[in-house]
């Protein structure tokens, strides 16, 4: 690395220590160039003014997030909420430089080279195919996704104050909770690769923001999704049995094990191995039965 291109980079990693600290009017020139071991008049001479030396920092962070971040496509709500979570909570720099930048800018959104647009366009498209909605909606679904992940960093005060000191210190239950959240809110499942059962609460929120549905047909739809999520557990616990019991366990070991959610009898046909001349029209053992389970 040439030496002009190492003063440089030493002189963008002391702007933003002194910007994420300081903020645009607060942060000061002397005191970068000092860090950065320059005399502060090549600060002038590279970038102009202290505030066009800002706007450099702060696309630097932006790029550095998109790569981050992306591709989109590769993530479900949740997932991209915990994506987004993760990155900020080990990355502070970027949200003290945008509040910053609001704070001293206001509501005048300052489009550096143009790089606001590109970011819009690049993100829009991909994220109204990602989550199957119109265009109008689109924007506004990512700005709670974001919300989610980014305003327990951006106010730690006001997380301590809802949470309490104990609670706010663990970020992982946070990150937990804001994960399922979004995946109720887009009625989505967690993805099976993680070994998560479907949220019984799935779907909640957006039933019941949508004017067409009236209470019976909410009651009926989580019900409906409950019904489901039971049964995929039935079929979940007869495989592990019939792996268990690959493996050595007896069949009364196992009965044990399900005291009081399954009877031996059933243990027994569960692994009972298959018989061709059973119909194919035999009914599960594990399947309710006139509102009771049969055992």
């Amino acid at each position: 690395m040439r030496r002009s291109d190492a003063t440089k980079q030493a002189l963008l990693r002391a702007a933003r220590d002194e910007f994420a600290r300081y903020g645009l009017a607060g942060a000061r020139v002397d005191r970068i160039a000092e860090a950065a071991g320059v005399n502060k008049e090549r600060i002038y001479g590279l970038f102009g003014s202290k505030d066009k030396l800002f706007d450099v920092i702060l696309l630097e962070a932006m790029r550095e997030f998109r790569e981050v971040v992306e591709p989109m496509a590769d993530t479900e709500p949740g997932a991209y909420v915990g994506k987004l979570f993760d990155y900020h909570r080990h990355n502070p720099q970027l949200l003290r430089l945008l509040l910053w930048e609001a704070l001293h800018r206001g509501a005048d959104v300052h489009d550096i080279d143009g790089w606001h647009a590109e970011h819009h366009v690049r993100t829009f498209d991909p994220a109204q195919a990602q989550f199957d909605v119109d265009s109008g909606r689109a924007g506004r679904l990512l700005l709670a996704l974001c919300g989610l992940a980014n305003w327990s960093h951006a106010v730690p005060q006001t997380t301590q104050l809802l949470l309490g000191a104990a609670a706010a210190q663990d970020k992982d239950a946070t990150r937990e909770f804001m994960m399922e959240f979004a995946r109720a809110a887009l009625h989505r499942d967690a993805p099976a690769d993680e070994g998560r059962a479907p949220l019984p609460e799935a779907g909640l929120i957006k039933d019941l923001t949508r004017d067409d549905m009236s209470v019976v047909d909410q009651a009926a739809h989580r019900l409906r999704d409950a019904r489901a999520a039971a049964e995929s557990a039935r079929t979940e616990l007869a495989d592990a049995l019939r792996t268990a019991h690959a493996a050595g366990a007896s069949a009364n070991q196992l009965s044990r094990q399900v005291s009081g959610i399954l009877s031996r009898p059933v243990v027994l046909r569960l692994l009972a191995p298959p018989t061709s001349d059973l119909p194919s029209t035999m009914p599960n053992p594990l399947r309710p039965v006139d509102g009771h389970h049969r055992q």
